[in-house]
């Protein structure tokens, strides 16, 4: 434990207040929450091992975990609120367990459904150990603590997947897969066990229980949460890129495919994206200052390169370009994601982090739910759908552009109206 202190304690900023084993806890379990092994391996495991047909496992299978994962967010707050964070991060963790238990075990289509079910739990509850962070670190480490534990979660999944792709090359049976991530996620619900306790909802309940009516505290609370034009552009900006960032993962591999039905690359160019992903999570503690005296312009810039690179991928035919791209997109997305959290944080008045956290992703899984039939319905080629993925955050780019605009005006002209009646207040005086 002495040699890892020091290391350690030079990833935090001097004086910091966490102590080096709860800093030890903490990554220890962003690490061992997303080393999944079998994860890269799930849809050939559910063909060929337990003889799900594609059509199934994509129809079937898959889409209750998304209806799942939108309800469960949208709970996160209350259940944060009446069981505390530690509470459902363990049962989150519990969940993951229980879903990997269930495909290996499983055998008929309805349990492989109420494992979707119980993924979507688990991955739901992901969010209330962003806000735990927040709770148990003071402002001035917000951002040390989300970059370290995000680029810790990141690195955890390229290492399981570049582990995962060496045993299926070496053709090792699925059980070593199950067996490696059963390990991992024990690992992670101890660690879960043993973090210290919040006691954050009473702020939360104490302002829903004392007025007369629930509705009117809830209405009250949210409107709390989301006050200041920064933070409610903040938050819109959150769901778009959560959207956009994740119909390009989730059409990614089809995308490479179509390039290149021959390429046995795609499972190191996954692995190569999450590295980026997590050098832009580590380097964003450096960028935070700039961030903060850009204001918008940083976070509309992050969209306008997002369009313009998926717009390259959807009209090229080079695979390598389109590795590239992908990988670069990962690396913008995670950095300014990295930097949104903190600054949200920052600007939240009542601390309420779950609440804003929770509803912010909820807008942006609707979103992508939405886009996701829109593109089903429409039937367009995969690159046509990455030409589309260009035209929506162009779209939102030209959008936060016209907001930044109208509200520099709204606040040119509130200034002036103040400033107005301040001689004759004078005048009144002499």
């Amino acid at each position: 434990m002495e040699f890892l202190r020091r290391p350690l304690r030079a990833l935090l900023p001097r004086n910091s207040s966490i102590s080096t084993s709860l800093l030890l806890l903490l990554l220890v379990y962003s690490f061992s929450s997303q080393f999944l092994p079998i994860e890269p391996y799930l849809v050939p495991y559910l063909t060929t091992v337990k003889h799900f047909t594609n059509f199934q496992v994509t129809v079937d299978i898959f889409p209750f975990s998304v209806y799942a994962q939108l309800i469960f967010t949208l709970l996160m707050a209350p259940a944060c609120l009446y069981l505390s964070h530690k509470v459902v991060i363990v049962l989150g963790a519990l969940g993951i367990l229980i879903t990997y238990f269930i495909v290996w075990m499983g055998e008929s289509l309805l349990s492989m459904q109420f494992m979707q079910i119980t993924y979507g739990f688990g991955t739901a509850t992901r969010l209330a150990f962003s806000s735990y962070i927040f709770l148990l670190a003071p402002e001035e480490e917000y951002q040390a603590m989300t970059s370290l534990t995000t680029t810790t979660s990141l690195l955890s999944f390229m290492f399981a997947s570049e582990l995962s792709q060496l045993l299926a090359l070496e053709r090792v049976p699925y059980i070593t897969f199950f067996i490696l991530t059963l390990i991992s996620l024990g690992v992670c619900c101890n660690m879960a066990l043993l973090l210290p306790k919040d006691h954050s909802s009473s702020l939360l309940f104490s302002s829903v229980a004392n007025c007369s009516k629930c509705h009117e505290g809830w209405v009250r609370t949210l409107k709390e949460t989301w006050h200041g034009k920064e933070l409610q552009f903040l938050s819109l900006w959150w769901a778009v890129a959560y959207a956009g960032f994740s119909l390009v993962q989730n059409y990614g591999t089809s995308l490479f495919d179509a390039i290149d039905s021959n390429s046995k690359l795609n499972g190191h160019i996954l692995a190569v994206s999450q590295a980026a992903g997590s050098l832009g999570a580590f380097c964003a503690v450096y960028l935070e200052s700039f961030a903060n005296q850009s204001g918008m312009i940083i976070y509309v810039i992050g969209l306008g390169s997002m369009a313009i690179l998926c717009i390259f991928m959807g009209i090229s035919a080079r695979i390598w370009l389109a590795y590239l791209i992908y990988v670069i997109i990962s690396g913008i997305y995670q950095t300014l994601a990295c930097l949104l959290n903190v600054r949200c944080g920052r600007l939240l008045s009542n601390k309420q982090f779950i609440l804003l956290f929770s509803i912010n992703n909820f807008a942006g899984l609707l979103l992508e739910t939405i886009l996701q039939a829109v593109l089903e319905i429409s039937r367009l080629s995969v690159f046509a759908q990455f030409t589309v993925f260009g035209g929506f955050f162009s779209l939102a780019t030209m959008a936060f552009i016209l907001l930044c605009f109208l509200g520099g005006e709204t606040r040119t002209s509130s200034i002036e109206l103040e400033s107005e009646p301040e001689p004759l207040l004078s005048e009144c005086t002499d």
